[in-house]
């Protein structure tokens, strides 16, 4: 992890460096984390890292009890209606990016959506495959995020989205060969045809039902591995 720079705004430096380390998976959710230890780590005083602590815990990304502070660990319940407030917002965002979006950004989201049909196994670890699927897969629905021209909106899809990156990796990858890529894919064209018709009511609600789906199949699955692990196992 590299060391951050000094300059007018390093609480913002240490905030997205922060939610970054969060949202990636580099602090797992229910990790202690100390202002001391954070400070150390990002070379900083631990002024800006107190504000980004700040701002992360009202965004309920962390979580103080006591002095004790740790990454937020939502549960399933709670990581399904975030699927849910995901897919409003996304609908609403892809709504707006059909008739704000620009030619050059509806060819980029259009680039994005023929990389991700191109991947193929070849061989390759289904972790390396899923992997670049699920990028490829956050890169669309950014760059149509991006296209609604509402920072704030944008904004408000990363704080329902900062903990799926892990849980969805994971399902893809235990998935393997059954990971529906192709329906995916299809959802993504027809997606991508709605924002080219400048269809606003049929792009949000492409949108908002392809995202209950993917968040849906991949919590089914975390769920069903949640409740196959002993109960006195649970939280080792």
């Amino acid at each position: 992890m590299r060391p951050l720079t000094t300059g007018p705004s390093l609480a913002d430096q240490a905030y997205g460096a922060l939610r970054q380390s969060i949202t990636d998976g580099t602090f797992v959710p229910g990790q202690r984390l100390t202002e001391r230890g954070l400070a150390t780590q990002f070379q900083v005083s631990p002024t800006p890292i107190r504000e980004a602590i700040s701002r992360l815990e009202h965004e309920r990304l962390l979580v103080r009890e006591g002095r004790t502070l740790t990454v937020a660990a939502p549960t399933i319940a709670q990581l399904r209606e975030l699927v849910h407030i995901e897919a409003a917002l996304r609908g609403v965002a892809a709504r707006l990016a059909a008739t704000r979006a620009s030619a050059r950004q509806l060819g980029q989201i259009a680039e994005t959506h023929a990389a991700a049909q191109r991947v193929t196994r070849d061989g390759r670890p289904v972790e390396e495959v899923a992997r670049e699927i699920l990028t490829l897969t956050r890169r669309f629905h950014s760059q149509i995020d991006e296209a609604s021209g509402n920072p704030m909106l944008v904004d408000m899809i990363a704080t329902a989205t900062a903990f799926d990156w892990t849980a969805r990796l994971h399902a893809a990858t235990t998935l393997g060969t059954d990971y529906p890529a192709h329906e995916g894919h299809q959802d993504h064209q027809e997606i991508l045809e709605a924002l080219r018709s400048r269809d606003p009511d049929r792009a949000e609600e492409l949108t908002r039902t392809h995202t209950l789906h993917a968040g849906e199949r991949f919590l089914t699955l975390a769920e069903r591995e949640r409740t196959a692990v002993p109960a006195d196992d649970r939280g080792r």
